[in-house]
This record gives C-alpha cells, structure tokens and sequence, in this order.
C-alpha cells in the first residue's frame, strides 16, 4: 500500500485527464478538508484541514481504512455518488451530508464532494466542509459558498505566484483576467497589470498567424479541459511556442464559474521536433538521391524490365534491357561470395508472397564493384501463385566505403592502442574503467585497473612525488578528467606497484564530451620516468656539485688576485717615476687585467650561484621590477639619451632578485649595442598557455644568425674589448635565470637590423 501511495501522491501514473481533475478539485476547494482514498478504501493523502477537522494525526490516518471516520451509511451513498460520477464523466457532483467521527469521540456534521480518480490510478479524492449553522436571513448557503470560493481563489494566487510556469484564472466567458502569476511577465515580456485592464494585450503578445486562433478559442465557451498551442513575440523580436492548458471550474451546480490555465514555453521541444522533421526530409532525399532506378520481374515469363541506370549497376547493356532480361542474367552479376545467398533470398520469397530486402555487392559496366539493397514484394494471385516481382535498388556504396574505413580506423587506432610506448587509460562518465592497455598494466606491475570504479584506486598505495603526500581518491589525475578538467600540467606520482616496489609515473588526460557538453569519457596517459627522475636527480647532484667546485674555485682565486692588485698598485704609486713610458704601458695593462680578471671571477660566482644563492619563488610584478632596473641604468640612460618604453607588464612567478638582474642586463646591452643613433628600447609582453612570453626588443646593431647560438655561451665575445666592453658573461646568466625559472630565452635578429630577447616565464598563480 505504501508504494502504491507515494505513486499516488507524486501523479506518476495518473494521465492528463486525472491530473486536469485533480487540479480542478484542488484549486476548487484546497481550504476545505482533503483527503485521497486508494481502490480499497484507505487514506493515502490528507491535508491539514483535515488532520484539524477529525482530531487525528497524520501518521495515525494515513494507511487507515474510511471507516474510522465515516458510518457505514454515508460510505455507501458515496460509493453510489462515485459511481454516477463515473458514468457521467464527472460533470454532476452532488453534495452529500455526512457525519465525521473524531478522534476524542465527538460528530462533527459536514458537506462532502467526492471525485473519482482514473481506472488506471484508482480511489478518490474527498473534499470534507463543516457544516455552519443557518443565519437569520436564511442564506448561509450562498454566503458561506462565495466566502469560500474568494478564500480558495486567494489560496490559489499564494500556490502559483511563483511557480515557473503561468498560471492565469479568468472568468467564465474568459473577457476578465481575474488573476496571473508573475511567470507572465517572463514567459510573455509583458506587464501582467495591463492585462487585468485590457484582455487584448495578450493578443498583442501572440504571433500573427495565429491571433485569429486564440481569439477565436478566446470567443468559445469553454466546456471540457483541452489544450491549445501558439505562438508568442516577445518585446525583443523572440519567438516563443506556448503550450496552455485550459481547465473549466464548475459550481455545485455544475456549471462553469471560472476558467484555469497553465502556459508553458515549449519552444525547445517545438526546435526538436521540427529538426527530427528536417532530419527525416535529409534522409529520406539522401534515400531518394542513392536510388539507382526500380524493377518488375515478371515471375511467369521470366522477364525483368529495368531502366538503363539499373542496368548499367548490374553490367547489362541498357539497349538490351529495354527488351526485357532474365532474372538469371541480373543474378549472375552479383559479387560470387553473395550470389547463393541472393539466389536463395529470392526463391524464398517467390514461396511465401513476402516482402523482399537484401544486401549485396554487384559490377557494374565498368567492372566497379558496387554496394545495393534490393527491397521489394511479390504479388500474388489468390490461389498464391507469384505474379509479379516489383521493387527498387539503392546503391549503399559510399556508406560501405565509409563504414569499412571506419572499421579501418577502429582497428588501426586499437592496434596503436596497444603498441604505444606510454600506458593508456580510458574509463565512462560514471568513474568504470573502459579499457587500459598493456603498457598501462605493465607500469602498475599488474591489472589494477580491473576494478568497479576509478574510486577504488583508493586500495592502491600513492604518494605526490614532490611532496611525500598521499594522493585521495578524488586527486588521480582520472578523478580529475572525469570532472572536465583538462590535465596538461603533468601529475607526478609515486606509487607502490603490485609486487610493492616503487616507482615514479606521469599522468596527464583530457575528457571526452558529447554534443550536450557532458563528459562522456576520460582518457590518461601514464610514463614511467622512474629511470629519468633518478637521472635527474644525479645530472642535479652533479650540477650542485660542479657549482660548489666552480664557487670554491673563484672564490679562492679572489685572494691571489687581490694581491696582485695591491702590488701592481704600489709599483704605480711609489715607482711610477722611475719607469719609462713602455714600463708604463706595461703596468697599465696589467692594472687592466687584473680589473678584468676580478670581474670575470665575479661574474663566474654569480653565474653559479643562480641555483644555489636563488630566493623562493614569489608572485611578482614585472612593472616594479623594470621600474627598479630603470632606477638603477639611470646614469647610463641619461648619457646615452636612451628612449625605454614598456607596456603594462604581467605577474610571473619567480625570484625578484635574479629577474631584476636579467632585465638589467638585457637592457644594458641594448644600450651598449645601439651602435651611432640613439638607442630606442621597448619592452613588452603577450601570453602563451601557461606562461608570459617577455620580449626585449632594440634598434641596435643587431646579431649575425650564424652567431646567435654563441652569445649565451660563458666568456664568448662577438666584439673585442677595444670595441664594447664587458666580461662575455651577461647573456649566459640571463639563460641561467630563465633556465631556473622553467623557461627559455632566444633571440630574432639580423646583422644592423636590431635585436629582439624573447623568453617565457611562469605566470603567476594568484592573478
């Protein structure tokens, strides 16, 4: 009884026509007390009135017989009235006095109305009213029924006001708008408040070509619940179909008082359906367009007549069809792997006087092999002798062609499936593993994925191989995918395999979605970089070896240099005199290079300390850090007459210290290298996935091509010492620092034409 209760309740298997009456007997009475019977008499549905009226709790009626709170006399006069109802269609519905039971013993008199339900849905509905006492002037009647009609009306407008749909009540020949739900004002883009003043504004709203039509339903009395489907014009120029469902609500008397609507937008299902239609039109022309002409065989004579394209598809001469041809002659052109088979088909049909359709390959004129259906059937004679064979042939062969490339296809991409060299894993929208191929298993050391869901990876051991941490459930990079994010930034885990050892995969993946934008699919790609990573680590390792040794080597070479230096200068302070002018020159130019000596060594440490000596990374304002580098080549601008522009420059992530050094040197070297003219320097930024592509571009004397690969090598000079100063190790820091920065640096140039740096680095996260 529960089950078929809450079926009951929900309308899930009432039609229309029940769901139009009881909305009708609601909207009538919803104030008074309600309560809905199943086929056996028991309550399945009451409303508060009626838990109020009778005393009892909802729990303690619900599930209960009728009995518990009507006599056996009035059960039966409303069996009687039920059953009238049905046979009337429920267009009279009589009043009936009865007495109700409550639960602390009392009788209560009251007015009941009883409505039948359907044959599928079974029961009735009951609407229970107390019975008020008669007033002086003898009309409690008819007071008591419009007080109750104009509270129902109000409760009507609170149920619908702001439901999604509109919902409208008017009066009985439909000339006044008693009330509209707000849903108006959406659906139609209209002011509900004009139509209580002029019913005519809804037929301003309504399309043209069909004004006529709901005027003339507008003009018609309204005596059965029925629907009518129209066009609308919003404000904007939108067209809208509406779907309103008109309802006529009857007195005691049982005569129509009031009319109730519901409109609904059904454009989109209206789009639907006029698409299935123009789908069906394509087909059917596609159908029509792939016809290559019909047959009759006459079955007594033998003789097939055709047309000259249908006979040109089976390699007969069209002068000879003309004529008539045997069967026998069309058969033999059928490819010899369907030949048998066709023959039989035809046989068994010529038998039976049955409907005809196969498929089969032919050689036409030209020896080409072709694809057709054949459909057809064979009439009769009423003692069943075969008399003609009638139909027509289609030739398919494009859609075979396609369909086996396809099949091609889904061979080839199966077989690559299984020969890539990274594992592959696919898995449905609802978290099942489709397919993995062998790589995939390989790398897991056996078939994890042979599992319910992608949520049971949570049984197998990983760990985010940079930090150590467990991975959850909902953090594989399949969890991820199969919520529509798009893993192009590698996962990188740790994971213990099948037979427990350890290793290192990358997992990337992509979800697949249908034309509705939902994911149908997810697909990860997974590498085994455990051999890498631990290349990596060593070629690290090594790195932070060779800097240590490159820092310690320079760093002792300060202290023998910087003796040199103090001796030089003493010989030039006390016995400058004393030499000549080589002794002179020669002391100068061993000044020079002891200079030049101390900053190379410099340089040297700075270069390997980008690793070591670096700052965390850290979201960053590249506007702040020119405006710093500018402060600091202020001399040299001004001296040089040096014109630097910027555009508004993005946040990357990186160090502040080592990207203020890479701008200071890319902007100093446009300003040594701008050759004769003024140096006119711009700086400037665009993005690329991920990263920002910075670029540095001057007007200088520009970079042969062939050298360009040279100038971010340590100590290698295009230029001699005499023509531009520097230690040659400027460029090979700044590759340094975008290096560490995960990015790269390269340059566009010609030779007098300028120079552009360009180099990626990371974007900031927070922006």
């Amino acid at each position: 009884m529960g089950d078929r209760a809450d079926d009951v309740r929900n309308g899930g298997d009432a039609n229309e026509a029940t769901a139009l009456r009881r909305y009708q007997t609601l909207v009538n009475e919803i104030d008074d007390g309600v309560y809905q019977l199943d086929a056996a008499e028991r309550f399945v549905t009451i409303n508060d009135r009626f838990v109020e009226l009778t005393g009892y709790a909802r729990d303690a009626l619900l599930g209960e017989h009728v009995s518990l709170v009507f006599d056996e006399t009035d059960r039966q006069r409303v069996k009687r009235e039920l059953s009238e109802l049905r046979t009337t269609g429920g267009r009279r519905n009589e009043t009936i006095e009865t007495a109700v039971h409550t639960a602390d013993g009392e009788t209560i008199r009251c007015e009941l109305r009883v409505h039948p339900l359907s044959d599928e849905v079974h029961g009735s509905v009951g609407v229970l009213q107390e019975r008020s006492e008669p007033t002086s002037d003898g009309n409690r009647t008819g007071r008591v029924e419009a007080e109750g009609r104009r509270r129902n009306e109000v409760t009507f407008r609170q149920l619908v006001e702001h439901l999604d749909q509109v919902v409208w009540m008017s009066t009985a020949d439909m000339r006044e708008t008693i009330y509209v739900n707000s849903a108006f004002e959406e659906v139609y883009g209209r002011d509900r408040e004009r139509l209580y003043e002029d019913p005519e504004v809804l037929l301003d709203a309504v399309h043209p070509d069909d004004r006529e039509l709901l005027r003339s339903e507008l003009e018609t009395e309204v005596e059965e619940p029925h629907v009518i489907e129209y066009r609308i014009v919003q404000p904007d120029g939108d067209v809208r179909w509406i779907h309103d469902r008109v309802v006529p609500v009857y007195d005691d008397d049982g005569n129509v008082f009031r009319i109730v609507g519901e409109a609904m937008d059904i454009t989109e299902r209206k789009e639907h359906e006029r698409e299935l239609e123009d789908t069906k039109s394509q087909l059917e022309a596609a159908t029509e367009a792939g016809a290559v002409g019909t047959w009759e065989w006459h079955v007594r004579t033998d003789e097939m007549i055709v047309g000259p394209s249908f006979a040109r598809t089976f390699g007969v001469n069209p002068e000879a069809a003309r004529d008539g041809v045997s069967l026998d002659r069309f058969v033999e052109a059928v490819h010899e792997d369907d030949r048998d088979r066709v023959a039989a088909e035809i046989e068994e049909v010529v038998e039976t006087c049955g409907e005809y359709e196969s498929e089969y390959r032919v050689r036409d004129a030209d020896g080409e092999l072709r694809w057709v259906v054949a459909r057809g059937h064979i009439e009769c004679a009423e003692n069943g002798e075969a008399m003609t064979f009638p139909g027509a042939l289609t030739d398919i062969t494009e859609r075979k062609r396609a369909e086996l490339r396809l099949e091609q296809t889904t061979e080839q991409l199966a077989t690559l499936f299984e020969i890539l060299p990274v594992g592959v894993v696919v898995a449905d929208s609802d978290g099942g593993f489709v397919e993995a191929n062998e790589t995939a298993k390989e790398i897991w050391g056996g078939d994890v994925f042979d599992v319910e869901s992608v949520a049971e990876y949570e049984r197998y051991t990983g760990w985010w191989a940079e930090s150590d941490e467990p991975v959850e459930p909902e953090e594989w990079t399949m969890s991820r995918v199969l919520e529509g994010e798009e893993v192009t930034d590698p996962d990188i885990y740790e994971i213990e395999t099948v037979d427990g050892a350890r290793r290192i995969i990358q997992a990337e993946g992509m979800p697949v979605w249908d034309a509705d934008g939902d994911v149908t699919r997810g697909v990860v790609t997974i590498s085994d970089i455990t051999e890498r990573r631990a290349y990596q680590r060593k070629l690290e390792e090594s790195n932070e070896r060779l800097e240590q040794f490159a820092y310690a080597a320079s760093h002792d070479l300060q202290e023998p240099l910087r003796m040199v230096t103090s001796y030089l200068q003493l010989l030039e302070s006390r016995y400058a005199d004393a030499f000549d002018e080589d002794g002179r020159e020669f002391l100068e130019f061993a000044v020079d290079g002891a200079d030049r000596m101390r900053a190379m060594i410099d340089g040297l440490l700075e270069y390997s300390r980008v690793e070591t000596r670096g700052d965390p990374f850290e979201p960053t304002d590249l506007n702040d850090v020119l405006e710093d580098v500018r402060s600091d080549l202020q001399l040299q601008i001004e001296e040089s007459g040096a014109e630097i522009t910027t555009e508004d420059l993005p946040r990357v992530n990186g160090d502040v210290d080592q990207l203020r050094q890479l701008f200071q040197n890319l902007l100093s070297n446009a300003i040594i290298y701008s050759g004769e003219g003024s140096p006119r320097v711009r700086v400037d930024a665009r993005r690329r996935g991920r990263q920002w592509v910075i670029s540095v571009e001057d007007n200088g004397i520009g970079i042969d091509p062939e050298d360009q690969e040279r100038i971010f090598t340590v100590f290698d000079r295009l230029h001699s010492r005499e023509e531009y100063e520097g230690t040659g190790i400027g460029l090979a820091l700044c590759e340094r620092i975008v290096e560490r920065h995960g990015g790269e640096i390269w340059v566009d140039s010609e030779a007098g034409d300028g120079a552009t740096f360009s180099m990626t680095l990371p974007a900031a996260r927070d922006r």
